[in-house]
């Protein structure tokens, strides 16, 4: 049960509840405060959960640096390969505090900061209270003793929605000519004049307001040929080794780079007819590594990355397609994919086949990458 009193210009919340070994007493600012504060806590506490801040002990039990409590995580988990940068990032800019300052006020206050000093994108907050979450799921697990009452990771208990930008905050960028920024959903397509300006370009042909063309690299040609028309992300085009072509079956065997805590995640990718002859022509009497973009050397998959994410931006960018990016070719294979037609003109594979092509144990990815054009839509109806 909470109740508010006005203590001079402040008001003083008291909340009593079975579950608390006494009665909590919290000073907020104004009133809307402190009923938004009582409310939510009492909804808490009415569902089982006691926040960590709130228990007697938690402050003497998780008491940790957090830059010493993620570098104790990493040493005990096995961490996926994407967290490795974001927690080494949380250690150098929340490292500072502690463990028993972790409440449902510090997160609202660090989710902020995020958003109005550091001024990023919903995704990249998501990602980083994850990070953060589990490292703090781990350390309450580790710290919890027999017959204690487990306290809530506050991390966990972020409102939906809790990314997007407020319009309070929106305000607050606006004093310094900034805009909120927002969740895209990639849904850039090729239309069939923007694809021929990129093969023209990548052919070599100079635009009228250029002194000259780009240089013509066949290797570069197939990679693009093989991303566009299979839909493998850039690091398993440029590692393909030419034994993972399986000429006589007309397939890739990739060998993926999205399975969990960055293990391999084999899957079979069939080869459209046409870039199925290029691929056979191109790896006759080749050995190893199909493109020459990657040394072969872990360390480098990185710089490989990036130096060709670049490459296409340089193409994209000469060719005049405007808002494409080297990623937005898997959209585009994936709703080739989905579009292909048989010898009777239906299309030829259904969403769960389009998912195992693409490397997808999630459906909802198909959604996510499934930018059908109206005209696909309607040609589907004419059969």
């Amino acid at each position: 049960m909470a109740s508010i009193q006005k203590r001079g210009d402040k008001y003083q919340v008291r909340i009593k509840h079975k579950l608390l070994p006494k009665p909590l007493f919290v000073t907020l600012d104004s009133e809307a405060a402190a009923t938004t504060y009582a409310d939510h806590i009492e909804q808490l506490l009415d569902r089982g959960i006691v926040p960590a801040e709130l228990l007697e002990d938690s402050r003497r039990r998780i008491g940790r640096r957090l830059d010493d409590l993620v570098d104790a995580y990493r040493k005990s988990v096995s961490v996926a390969p994407s967290d490795h940068e974001t927690l080494a990032l949380l250690e150098r800019e929340v490292g500072a505090s502690r463990t028993s300052n972790i409440s449902a006020r510090w997160a609202d206050e660090w989710v902020r900061t995020m958003k109005v000093r550091q001024h990023l994108a919903p995704g990249t907050v998501r990602k980083r209270v994850g990070a953060l979450a589990r490292v703090m799921d781990w350390h309450i697990r580790a710290t919890l003793k027999d017959g204690d009452l487990q306290p809530a990771n506050p991390l966990r208990m972020m409102p939906r929605g809790y990314s997007q930008y407020t319009p309070a905050e929106a305000a607050e960028l606006a004093k310094v000519n900034k805009r909120p920024k927002n969740d895209n959903a990639r849904d850039r397509r090729l239309d069939a004049d923007e694809e021929a300006r990129i093969r023209a370009a990548l052919a070599g042909v100079k635009r009228d307001d250029r002194e000259r063309g780009l240089q013509v690299d066949d290797a570069f040609v197939l990679l693009f040929d093989l991303v566009v028309n299979t839909g493998l992300r850039l690091s398993e085009a440029f590692k393909l080794r030419v034994d993972q072509v399986d000429h006589a079956r007309g397939v890739l065997r990739v060998e993926g780079s999205k399975g969990e805590r960055g293990r391999i995640k084999p899957r079979v990718v069939p080869l459209v007819p046409a870039l199925r002859l290029i691929l056979a022509q191109w790896c006759k009497d080749r050995v190893g590594l199909v493109f020459p973009f990657w040394s072969g050397a872990e360390d480098d998959i990185k710089r490989a990355s990036n130096r060709l994410s670049a490459r296409f931006a340089v193409l994209f960018a000469y060719a005049k397609v405007d808002g494409f990016t080297e990623h937005d070719l898997r959209h585009e294979a994936t709703c080739r994919w989905i579009t292909m037609r048989d010898k009777s003109g239906r299309w030829m594979w259904s969403e769960i086949e389009v998912c195992k092509i693409m490397g997808w144990s999630d459906p909802k990815m198909f959604l996510r990458y499934a930018s059908l054009r109206g005209e696909d839509l309607a040609d589907r109806m004419l059969g």
